[in-house]
């Protein structure tokens, strides 16, 4: 009774409106075909609506008359006329085929596509196009469907899972919002859910983000979009046709790119013909396992100014065995909108310096000349894109004082939900709906409240005692951070992996745990304290650290630490193996390539911009070191374990010995942007190498104790260029000497990130994979060099089952001198997912004799930590 009861409510609902007349109807093509995602705009309301997949589409409104454009992709619109009164106005709407003109040009051989004119044009008008809106607000109607069609098969082994899934498995779920957007530029998004709705189960947690596209942003998507300034390097373009809409000429022009590559689109792109902007565009999206279709309609809401009125999109996943399929669809309707007059942005504020006037006076003039010319060419239209976009920069009063300042790109969202959202009745959706619900979507309503209301009240109290259970475990599992209402002082510990960081055969397993706490003094300025202490098993010690720091400055990048405690530690202190990957190594395999001795120390150090990316780093320290000995001497799996002298010609056996050492270190990168962040300085990626010089002094101490004495002078330099399509050459050298050195012990050498493992934590950008740990180090001088070429296509990316996976290849070359070696030398391939997880083959060579060929993996998992 109770089933038939909700189904006749919302069936009822989705066909009467007691306080509001409903405008219905369908769009078909002329077989009688229903056209999806067709657009609906009413001119009056500046509203904007879309059909379902079976070209059905409904809205309430109140009496009057309207005028409404119906547009899809591919038909030719249609404008009509209508009055509504007392009752409901069901009108079905048939769409023809759009026929297309081409221009009449003159036809020459070899001459190129005249879409490349228009979109010269279309790319170069971008700068402005993208902050043409200064804000709006909006209503708007967001739908969004989800169905999970099969689970991996080993997943299915699980009678438990087996249950679980027939759940959801083949079925549709559905969520709808109702939400009132307010957006100020350049990034502020305010959003009132005024209604909430959805079929999901209550163990996903999922929301709709997309309301409108921004089609002139550098990317869309996280793709490089067909109006950035690079377009031309990444996509070919063809002239579809012409055609006319109101008052406009719109140019459809076919997107294709010249590589198939995730990182790319393709579809079309409908360019409105002299104000070179987009009145519609379709776009297919893929990246690793999702395959998407992108639509949106955008409308003229003032004279001149179209903005996206209805988007869709429609998706299917296949991913380790889980397909799925979901589709989305918003409709906006604008209330109120603010453009930026063009003339004022390119003449610039009235309030500018005349040393500012006279620059953007200058920069308006060249944007005139080029703007007035009947056809650009390639550079023409990238020189302009590139002065609109300096101009606006210029034009922007808010704009910082400091030169390499930008702007925060980082978008503001805040969402704020009616308490009552989510009882709302089905007569008020039937007000709110711009389709109606399909059969299916209904049935999915309906199961979810039948779920809701046969829930046991036993269970769920039993529910809630189970829960705080799991919450107590999960907290010392997982780990917590508690914070005081204010949230300006926290303390919290990492959970499991603090409490058993580490296995080796010198220490055994490290128990104990790490804390941290802080107390934040102002946006940006943090003060932080961070204890740790453990038990090593096999050799009986205590180990641990503390580190006091204080943020401040933020402007100028200031930070000061005090730091000390005991340790065992690596000899390699500068670039040595992760000692995750020497856990597990030793742990299975009897391998202990990271050599430990006992480090008793305490730091000081401190940070600071002397000017903008010029960095000073200053530290003195103290070191009371020894070596130790393995206290354990078989693997898990009874091997036997290796020693923990370093194998390497360079070692002798360390006396006990103290260290007092001095470090100075300048970093620089020319011209380097940065944007402030919560009241921080975070910088952009840069275009120019980033240099360093450092040096250290060791004092001999007198005392009881050897004691080394040094100077070190070290040099190096870094840089990241991309180029062409989507490709990366990555460089970095380092050069440095000893001298007056006395007593100088092993840790105090230069040592490089070698490894003898297959595994290593670090990139292939740097280091060596087939020399092992410690070979190399020295205490005289060197010069080491790595060049890396990542690109989207190399080699093994040309085979067919290989071609559209998301992966890329690269060659990598590193060398190493030192005063008193042959010069070694590593050349190498791997393929992978850009940094983060990385195949590698490599061959090493004594100046230009073979020595050794190798495989190495490289995965970074300090990335994945977030460290």
């Amino acid at each position: 009774m109770m089933k038939r009861s909700i189904a006749f409510a919302l069936i009822c609902s989705f066909t009467i409106s007691l306080w509001a007349q409903t405008f219905k109807g369908r769009v078909v093509d002329l077989a009688g075909n229903p056209i999806p995602y067709a657009a609906l705009y009413l001119k009056e309301l500046k509203t904007g609506f879309t059909t379902d997949d079976n070209g059905c589409f409904q809205t309430s409104l109140p009496a009057g008359q309207y005028t409404c454009e119906v547009s899809s992709l591919g038909f030719a619109g249609q404008t009509f006329s209508f009055s509504i009164s007392a009752g409901d106005v069901e009108k079905n709407i048939v769409l023809s085929e759009q026929i297309y003109s081409l221009r009449e040009v003159n036809v020459v051989k070899g001459a190129e596509d005249p879409a490349y004119s228009v979109m010269r044009k279309a790319i170069a008008n971008a700068p402005y196009y993208r902050t043409q809106v200064k804000g709006f607000r909006a209503g708007t109607y967001l739908k969004g469907t989800g169905k999970m069609k099969t689970i991996p098969a080993i997943l299915k082994l699980s009678k438990e899972v087996r249950k679980e899934s027939k759940e959801f498995l083949g079925k549709l779920f559905v969520m709808e919002e109702q939400r009132v957007v307010t957006f100020k530029a350049p990034s502020t998004w305010e959003n009132q859910v005024k209604a909430y709705s959805n079929s999901f189960p209550e163990e996903m947690e999922v929301r709709i983000g997309l309301t409108t596209i921004n089609f002139y942003e550098p990317t869309i998507f996280d793709k490089v979009s067909p109006l950035s300034a690079g377009a031309f390097s990444y996509y070919r373009f063809k002239l579809e046709g012409c055609y006319s809409e109101g008052n406009h000429l719109i140019n459809k022009i076919k997107v294709l790119p010249k590589q198939d590559s995730p990182r790319l689109v393709s579809g079309d792109l409908y360019i409105v013909e002299d104000l070179w902007c987009v009145s519609a565009a379709e776009f297919s999206i893929r990246m690793s396992g999702l395959k998407a279709t992108v639509k949106a309609t955008c409308k003229e809401v003032q004279p001149s100014v179209f903005l996206a009125t209805s988007t869709s999109m429609s998706c299917e996943i296949k991913m380790m065995g889980f397909s799925a399929e979901a589709s989305y669809l918003a409709a906006v309707h604008y209330t109120n909108v603010e453009i930026a007059d063009r003339q004022q942005v390119m003449n610039g504020a009235s309030d500018a310096s005349p040393k500012q006037n006279r620059k953007q006076q200058k920069l308006v003039k060249q944007i005139e000349e080029l703007s007035t010319k009947e056809d650009l060419t390639l550079s023409e239209a990238y020189k302009l894109s590139k002065l609109m976009e300096k101009n606006i920069a210029e034009s922007d009063t808010a704009r910082s004082p400091h030169k390499y300042e930008r702007k925060v790109r980082k978008r503001e969202v805040n969402i704020k939900t009616d308490s009552l959202a989510d009882k709302k009745d089905s007569l008020y959706w039937a007000a709110v709906r711009s389709v109606p619900l399909r059969p299916e979507e209904i049935q999915s309503y309906i199961h979810k409240e039948e779920l809701s209301l046969s829930k046991d009240s036993l269970q769920e109290n039993d529910s809630a005692k189970t829960t705080v259970g799991k919450k107590i475990i999960q907290t010392f599992l997982m780990g917590k951070t508690y914070r005081t209402s204010d949230k300006k002082a926290w303390i919290g510990w990492k959970g499991l992996p603090s409490y058993v960081p580490e296995y080796n055969f010198v220490d055994g397993f490290w128990l104990g745990a790490k804390f941290e706490t802080g107390l934040k003094l102002s946006e940006a300025s943090t003060l932080q304290f961070t204890p740790s202490a453990y038990y090593t098993t096999a050799r009986k010690a205590v180990a641990g650290q503390s580190e006091l720091s204080l943020s401040y400055a933020p402007r100028r990048r200031g930070y000061l630490e005090l730091s000390g405690g005991v340790l065992s530690a690596d000899y390699n202190g500068e670039s040595g193996e992760s000692r995750l990957i020497n856990t597990v190594a030793s742990s299975f395999f009897g391998r202990n390539d990271v050599k430990l001795y006992e480090k008793r120390f305490l730091s000081f150090q401190n940070k600071i911009e002397l000017a903008n990316s010029l960095l000073l780093s200053t530290s003195l320290s103290w070191q009371r070191r020894q070596m130790l000995e393995n206290h354990i001497h078989r693997s898990w799996f009874k091997k036997e374990a290796e020693s923990n002298i370093p194998d390497s010609r360079a070692f002798y056996p360390m006396p006990e010995n103290e260290l007092l050492k001095a470090s100075f270190a300048l970093e620089y990168t020319p011209a380097h942007y940065y944007r402030m962040y919560r009241g921080k300085k975070v910088y952009e990626e840069s275009k120019c190498p980033t240099f360093t010089l450092r040096y250290d002094r060791a004092f001999p101490l007198k005392g009881t104790l050897p004691s080394p004495s040094y100077h070190l002078a070290e040099f190096s330099a870094r840089q990241s260029i991309e180029f062409g399509m989507f490709n990366t050459l990555g460089w970095a050298v380092n050069a440095g000497t000893f001298w007056n050195k006395s007593g100088m012990q092993f840790p105090d050498f230069k040592h490089f990130a070698t490894t003898g493992l297959p595994v290593t934590e670090r990139s292939f950008d740097t280091g060596f994979s087939l020399l092992d740990n410690y070979a190399y180090s020295t205490n005289t001088r060197w010069v080491q060099a790595n060049i890396s070429w990542y690109t989207p296509c190399l080699l093994l990316k040309f085979l067919p089952f290989l071609k559209k996976k998301n992966l890329d290849e690269a060659l990598h070359l590193r060398t190493l001198v030192e005063y008193d070696r042959r010069p070694y030398s590593e050349i190498g391939y791997s393929i992978g997912f850009m940094k983060l997880a990385r195949l590698g083959v490599f061959l090493g060579f004594d100046s230009l004799k073979y020595r050794s060929a190798g495989v190495s993996v490289s995965i970074p998992l300090s990335t994945f930590a977030g460290e």
